[in-house]
C-alpha cells in the first residue's frame, strides 16, 4: 500500500509539473507581426492622394494613345514585407524598376500583368482587347511598344512622387521573369499599390511596389514634403554625407532583460536551472543598436522568424552596462578554479568578487543605422533567429548557455537553461 502511495503522489506530483509548465508556455504565446505597420494612415493617404489625379491623366493619355476607353484606378493600398508583396503577384506579371538619379538607383518596381501588356498591344495594332491571346512570348517589336507605353505610366508616377517631394523618376529595367534587378530585403516594409485596369472593356491591373527605403529621403524631410531650396553644393553634400552614415549597418539586439550576479555563481549553473532576469515580462524587451538603447517592444514572429513590435521610444538612451571582462579563455580558466575546488572556501576569492552582467537575448539583426534611428512605435523589427531556436545567454558578451524563454510566478523574465556552451 505505501509503494502504491507513492507511486500515486508521484503521479500526482508529475501532473501538478506538467500543469504549471502548461501555464508558463499558455503566457509566453508569440504574436504574429507579419504585417508590418512601417507606413502610417498618413503616409498612406498622402501617396493616394498624389497618385489619384496622375492616374487620371494617365487614362486620357492611354485612351488617346490605343484609340480605346482605358479605365485605371486605385483598388487597393495595403502594406506587407517586400517577400510577401512580391509573392502576391501573378507569376506572368512584367516587372519594370523605377529608378531616380543619375545613376539609376532602383527605387521602386511596378508590375503589370502579362495581359493587360497584350491587350494594349493588340489595340495599339489597331485589334481589339478582347481578342488579344491570354499568353504568348513578346517579340523586339512587342517589346519596343511596350517600353513606350510603360514610359508613359512611370512618367504619371514620376509626376506624383514629384508631389511627395522626390526627385522625378524613370523608366529603368524591364523583366518577364524576375524582379527587374531590384535588391531588397525579404523583411523590408513595403506599400503595395493595386490597380484595377479596363482596357476597352477587358479586366487585368497592374500593381506598384514601394519600399520603405526609397520613402526615407521624402519622410525625413517632413513626410513628403519639399525641404527649403538651400545652395545646391552645400545641399549635395549634406545629402551624400546623410546616405552614406544612414546606410552604415549597425547589430540591432533585442535584450530579454539582465541580472547581476558572480562569476562563480554563474558558473555553477546547470541545465534546468531557472535563471531569473531583473526585468518584468509586461514591459516587453529592450531593443539595443550595439550598446545603446533605442526603445522597448513586445516580442513575437514574423512568419518564420523571431520578430519585435516597437511599443515605446524616445526614452532617454542607457548604454549596457558591462563589468569585468570575459572572454572564452577567461570562462575556461574560470571553470577550471571552479572544477578543482570541492569547497566553496577552497576558490579564490576573486570568482566570488568579480561580477558579470548575465542577459538573455531573443535574437538579434544587422540593420542601417538610418532605419534604427527611424524605428516608432509600430515598426515590426524582424529578427534574424527561427521562431522556434532557444534564447541564448550571455555575459559580458560571450554567449555561454541557451534555454526556453518563461515568465516567472513573480511576472518576470526568466530562462530555463537547456545547454552550457
Amino acid at each position: 500500500m505505501a509503494a502504491e502511495s507513492s507511486e500515486v503522489q508521484q503521479s500526482r506530483n508529475d501532473e501538478r509539473d506538467e500543469e504549471a509548465e502548461q501555464e508558463l508556455a499558455s503566457r509566453v504565446r508569440p504574436l504574429d507581426f507579419g504585417q508590418p505597420t512601417k507606413f502610417t494612415t498618413e503616409l498612406r493617404r498622402r501617396i493616394s492622394g498624389s497618385l489619384a489625379p496622375c492616374f487620371e491623366t494617365l487614362v486620357a493619355s492611354l485612351t488617346g494613345e490605343l484609340k480605346v476607353d482605358v479605365e485605371i484606378e486605385i483598388a487597393e493600398i495595403g502594406q506587407h514585407t517586400w517577400a510577401a508583396a512580391r509573392a502576391a503577384l501573378p507569376a506572368d506579371s512584367v516587372a519594370v524598376a523605377i529608378t531616380e538619379g543619375p545613376e539609376d538607383n532602383a527605387q521602386m518596381m511596378l508590375s503589370v500583368e502579362l495581359a493587360w501588356v497584350l491587350q494594349a498591344l493588340e489595340c495599339l495594332l489597331g485589334g481589339e482587347a478582347a481578342r488579344a491571346p491570354s499568353a504568348r512570348r513578346l517579340t523586339d517589336l512587342d517589346r519596343t511598344l511596350v517600353q513606350g507605353l510603360l514610359d508613359m505610366v512611370v512618367g504619371e508616377i514620376s509626376s506624383a512622387w514629384v508631389e511627395l517631394g522626390g526627385p522625378e523618376l524613370r523608366r529603368g529595367e524591364i523583366d518577364l521573369e524576375g524582379d527587374a534587378g531590384l535588391l531588397v530585403a525579404p523583411g523590408e516594409p513595403t506599400l503595395a499599390v493595386t490597380l484595377a485596369s479596363r482596357v476597352d472593356g477587358v479586366s487585368s491591373g497592374m500593381s506598384l511596389l514601394l519600399p520603405w527605403l526609397a520613402f526615407v529621403p521624402l519622410a525625413q524631410s517632413g513626410q513628403g514634403k519639399r525641404a527649403p531650396a538651400q545652395n545646391p553644393r552645400t545641399d549635395h553634400d549634406a545629402r551624400e554625407l546623410r546616405r552614406g552614415l544612414s546606410a552604415a549597418q549597425v547589430l540591432l539586439r533585442a535584450e530579454v532583460g539582465s541580472v547581476q550576479m558572480p562569476i562563480e555563481q554563474m558558473l555553477e549553473l546547470q541545465p534546468g536551472t531557472l535563471v531569473s532576469l531583473g526585468d518584468r515580462a509586461q514591459d516587453g524587451v529592450r531593443l539595443f543598436a550595439e550598446e545603446v538603447s533605442l526603445g522597448r517592444g513586445r516580442p513575437g514572429r514574423s512568419g518564420s522568424r523571431r520578430a519585435v513590435k516597437v511599443e515605446v521610444t524616445g526614452e532617454p538612451p542607457t548604454h549596457a552596462e558591462t563589468y569585468a571582462r570575459l572572454g572564452r579563455a577567461e570562462l575556461e580558466r574560470a571553470r577550471a578554479w571552479v572544477d578543482g575546488g570541492r569547497e566553496s572556501s577552497e576558490r579564490p576569492p576573486v570568482l566570488r568578487n568579480i561580477f558579470v552582467r548575465v542577459w538573455a537575448e531573443l535574437g538579434r539583426t544587422h540593420i542601417s543605422l538610418g532605419d534604427a534611428l527611424e524605428l516608432a512605435p509600430g515598426a515590426v523589427v524582424e529578427l534574424d533567429q527561427p521562431a522556434e531556436t532557444p534564447v541564448e545567454l550571455f555575459a559580458n558578451g560571450l554567449c555561454f548557455a541557451d534555454g526556453r524563454l518563461v515568465v516567472t510566478p513573480e511576472g518576470g523574465w526568466g530562462v530555463q537553461l537547456e545547454h552550457l556552451l
